[in-house]
């Protein structure tokens, strides 16, 4: 059949922008790595299968637009439709997986487990090539019960008519990947939510004690010498459970600021602002480590699409055009995950000349 150009090119230019970010993520985590971490094998894990998924479809996609026509459902697939089909079902299913544990290891990581620290660098590897396990099984699985073809969009794929493969193979493990993404970063804002609150109340007691030892010729007090001559010798410059509150502060203030890459200024001696930053920074901070709600976003109209296809025996013209999206998560993996602030912020002082 002729190819649908409002369908056909939106995927293909989101096919080719996605390879073309994934591609320059890897260089640049090759080249400029950031604080060397298991989230970061991870990531390379990631784009890894973004670009071979979208390269994939690039190429498809380029050669049905050449020949100005894309073959039905129904057309018997060639070596070229089942090698592509193959590497689709692989990479796709490798790039839910990878999300699936960035996530929980961004949960680890958040509730200071040094186990995700510690990780040897072999065993690293093991659950980065385990993370392809699945997906090769599956797809092996849809070529040996012959149910890969061609579908709707510029690649091929399990076929409409295998609505149980579809579902069994990819979009059951990808819906359960999404709820569970959702939980485990729900948890994430909740948790952090707490820190900041009970941080933000601490680093408050620490700014009072600055402004209680400056009254009384604390350090932080421009008279401090002449303030001791003015109290006796025996009035302590600070309570002891209150200089231990102070202590505690200080070490926790620290800790958070070491953990979440937070900056905090040092403190006057005057109580001022809080020295976390407020609140709907919590979003902020979730979506710069990998938030992936724009993941599922993208997912949807795609998923929605091959249930209509599998249903009905075709999809609506519309649905096809807005599957387009799922070409472009890619593109946002590769800035949320490979282009991260660290990066981004390396990469403009190397531009000014500071590096």
């Amino acid at each position: 059949m002729t190819v649908d150009f409002v369908v056909a090119i939106p995927t293909l230019v989101g096919s080719w922008l996605s390879f073309l970010a994934s591609t320059t993520a890897i260089v640049l985590q090759i080249v400029r790595p950031p604080r060397r971490h298991f989230r970061h094998a991870l990531i390379i894990n990631l784009l890894v299968s973004d670009a071979m998924n979208t390269l994939s479809n690039a190429v498809s996609g380029s050669i049905f637009l050449a020949q100005g026509r894309m073959p039905g459902g129904e057309t018997k697939p060639d070596a070229a439709c089942i090698a592509n089909a193959c590497i689709n079902q692989l990479s796709v299913q490798t790039i839910d997986l990878n999300i699936l544990v960035i996530s929980f290891t961004v949960l680890l990581t958040v509730l200071k487990t040094d186990r995700v620290a510690n990780l040897s660098t072999r065993f690293q590897a093991l659950l980065c090539i385990a993370a392809w396990a699945p997906a090769l099984i599956t797809s092996n699985i849809a070529l040996a019960l012959n149910g890969v073809g061609y579908v709707s969009g510029n690649w091929c794929w399990i076929r409409a008519d295998r609505l149980d493969l579809r579902y069994s193979l990819t979009h059951g493990w990808r819906l359960f990947i999404f709820f569970a993404t959702i939980l485990i970063y729900t948890c994430i804002y909740i948790h952090l939510k707490r820190v900041f609150r009970r941080i933000r109340g601490v680093t408050t007691d620490l700014s009072q004690a600055s402004y209680d030892s400056s009254i009384v010729g604390g350090p932080y007090s421009q008279n401090s010498d002449r303030n001791r001559a003015l109290q006796p010798d025996s009035l302590p410059l600070v309570d002891e459970p209150q200089q231990i509150r102070t202590e505690a502060a200080r070490s926790q203030v620290s800790d958070l600021a070491t953990s979440n890459q937070l900056q905090v200024g040092p403190v006057k001696g005057f109580p001022s602002k809080s020295l976390m930053p407020p609140p709907p920074n919590l979003s902020k901070m979730l979506l710069l480590n990998g938030y992936p709600i724009a993941y599922i976003i993208l997912w949807i109209p795609g998923i929605a699409n091959r249930l209509t296809e599998s249903l009905n025996g075709a999809s609506l013209r519309w649905l096809k055009a807005l599957q387009a999206s799922t070409q472009f998560i890619g593109l946002v993996n590769a800035v949320t995950y490979g282009l991260s602030e660290q990066m981004r912020q390396k990469a403009w002082r190397r531009i000014r000349g500071e590096v």
